[in-house]
């Protein structure tokens, strides 16, 4: 069903406000502070998009404890998890958490050559088999996960076990939602990570 809205209304992303403010530390409820609290013990800042959250505390505390668990330890290396991050942002051109992780992704040791070449990884030399394979699983889930081959699973299961591709398809499906969430409601970048852009 079409409404007639056409892209009039449609603003470059640079000239875009949040549609919501984040809800900041004094204006929480004894609920949501002590999300914020978890958070900033475990990963030591409260990001904008779980403040931006806060505006409903229905979802807040389950996706506020799934995105603490996907950032803790799992079978996975921290360096293969921000490639599956990163990627799932670039594919979907989500500015903030792009900024975020390709910050992440230098402290876990990609360089900028590699970010770069994130874009055209199969004809690039920069990765390895297994790294290509991530980079196409973060692709294939977030663009056609009904339609992943027979032979790409084979290729999964020669080089990652059974655990890590779940937790690896859990955090490319996670950070879709995210990114999806952030996009819709031009949620601003954390300042620690805006800063560095500049």
């Amino acid at each position: 069903m079409s409404f007639g809205l056409g892209n009039a209304n449609i603003q470059p992303p640079e000239e875009r406000m949040p549609k919501y403010l984040p809800v900041q530390l004094d204006a929480a409820n004894h609920d949501i502070k002590a999300v914020y609290e978890k958070m900033e013990k475990d990963i030591g800042f409260v990001p904008n998009f779980i403040k931006t959250m806060a505006h409903s505390g229905n979802f807040l505390e389950a996706v506020a404890n799934l995105y603490r668990t996907l950032l803790g330890e799992t079978s996975l290396s921290e360096k293969i998890r921000q490639l599956a991050i990163l990627k799932t942002c670039k594919i979907q051109k989500c500015k903030y958490t792009i900024i975020c992780y390709t910050d992440l992704a230098k402290k876990m040791g990609w360089t900028d050559e590699q970010i770069e070449a994130m874009d055209d990884y199969p004809e690039s030399d920069l990765f390895s088999y297994y790294e290509k394979e991530t980079l196409q699983l973060a692709e294939l889930v977030t663009l056609e996960p009904d339609e992943i081959p027979d032979v790409f699973w084979l290729q999964l299961d020669n080089h990652f076990t059974s655990d890590q591709v779940v937790e690896l398809i859990t955090l490319i499906g996670f950070f879709n939602m995210i990114n999806r969430f952030i996009l819709t409601l031009d949620i601003e970048p954390d300042p620690q990570f805006a800063v560095q852009e500049q």
